[in-house]
């Protein structure tokens, strides 16, 4: 009895000695905006819907065969409109709209996408066409932003090695939580939504700016 009594005070010191450890810290870096953004969309109003599905296939053709910017989030509507008039409704037509995100690291690239599908609207010499051009501006690639938060993570996992070097308290790495913020992407935009006529597009780009990533890292060390 006097020995289990004493093996379990030689014990108990241990136990109340040892202890976790938990904080957080955050790793950020400035990158480079890589890729120019712009929205696009082509709005056809009419009473034919056959005369709206052939000008939505003509531009489909020409974006999908240009291969000189990337394009995203490709989308066509086409819904019936209506007028209002003493609580009366009354049917007006349809209004068919396509609309893209178009990217490319390289200005010359977009500007010569919106000439040319400009080109192609003013061709149809049509007040029923419309195209926009919004939000011109610079982004972080997803293949630049995900280099980049990777690194990030090894460097989060290196520094906490380093730290418990530096302590030098018998810890050791109970877990690593690491989130990476939401990206606010937009960060350098350029006028607001343009409406082409019969003008070319404008050749002034936006400033190439550069966007700070956080990655947000919790630690639970359990020391002796």
């Amino acid at each position: 009895m006097k020995t289990k009594l004493l093996s379990l005070l030689t014990i108990l010191p241990s136990l109340l000695l040892s202890y976790e450890l938990e904080f957080s810290k955050s790793f950020s870096k400035d990158i480079q905006n890589d890729t120019l953004n712009t929205n696009i969309t082509i709005q056809i109003d009419s009473k034919e819907v056959a005369f709206i599905n052939e000008k939505i296939e003509f531009f489909q053709d020409f974006i999908n065969d240009d291969l000189t910017v990337t394009k995203k989030n490709g989308n066509y509507n086409l819904m019936p409109q209506y007028s209002y008039h003493n609580n009366k409704q009354k049917f007006i037509g349809y209004r068919g709209s396509l609309h893209y995100i178009i990217e490319t690291p390289k200005y010359e690239d977009l500007n010569k996408f919106v000439d040319d599908i400009n080109s192609i609207k003013n061709n149809m010499n049509s007040k029923k066409v419309k195209l926009s051009v919004s939000n011109l501006r610079w982004v972080v690639s997803t293949e630049l932003y995900e280099k980049n938060i990777d690194a990030m993570r090894i460097e989060s996992i290196k520094w906490i090695k380093n730290y418990i070097q530096k302590i030098d308290d018998g810890c050791s790495i109970k877990n690593i939580t690491i989130n990476k913020n939401y990206r606010n992407n937009y960060t350098q935009r350029y006028s607001k939504s343009v409406m082409m006529e019969n003008s070319s597009s404008r050749n002034i780009t936006p400033s190439q700016t550069k966007q700070s990533i956080v990655l947000n890292t919790n630690y639970k060390l359990q020391c002796k």
